[in-house]
């Protein structure tokens, strides 16, 4: 069975939106439907680079649904961790995409997998892509 739903988390220390890049292509691919998952930027710490990120993710979700991708986005208002189970288990995703840039979205990553059973994707770099297998017994 093909994967129909993928899920992107963008933490917010991102510096680039690859994971994105590769979901879209991935979708395209498939034809699976997008979740955007974006933390809220904390009051106060607005950046150049995270306002001009977020400006190109939105130009990147329109260029999207204008080639006929299903793409929504959401905006995590609480704890990241929580807001991914929570829409893995709602929406039935079957395919998380992360950034691997930071050593953030890698802490996230790992204490993820053992809550749901996704297959995750952390996509390195142009040609690096690591696919994270579920250990049996996982849900």
């Amino acid at each position: 069975m093909s994967p129909k739903k993928i899920l992107v988390p963008l933490v917010p220390s991102a510096k680039d939106l690859k994971s994105v890049h590769y979901a879209l292509s991935l979708a395209e691919r498939l034809d699976a439907q997008v979740y955007i998952l974006q933390q809220a930027a904390a009051s106060g710490l607005d950046h150049p680079l995270s306002m001009w990120m977020g400006e190109a993710l939105l130009d990147l979700i329109n260029s999207a649904r204008q080639a006929g991708l299903v793409v929504s986005h959401h905006i995590a208002h609480r704890n990241l961790e929580e807001e991914i189970v929570g829409l893995v288990r709602n929406e039935g995703i079957d395919v998380l995409v992360f950034g691997d840039d930071d050593a953030a979205g890698g802490r996230l990553v790992l204490q993820i997998k053992p809550l749901i059973p996704s297959q995750i994707i952390q996509v390195k770099g142009k040609d690096h892509i690591s696919y994270l297998k579920q250990e049996d017994g996982a849900r």
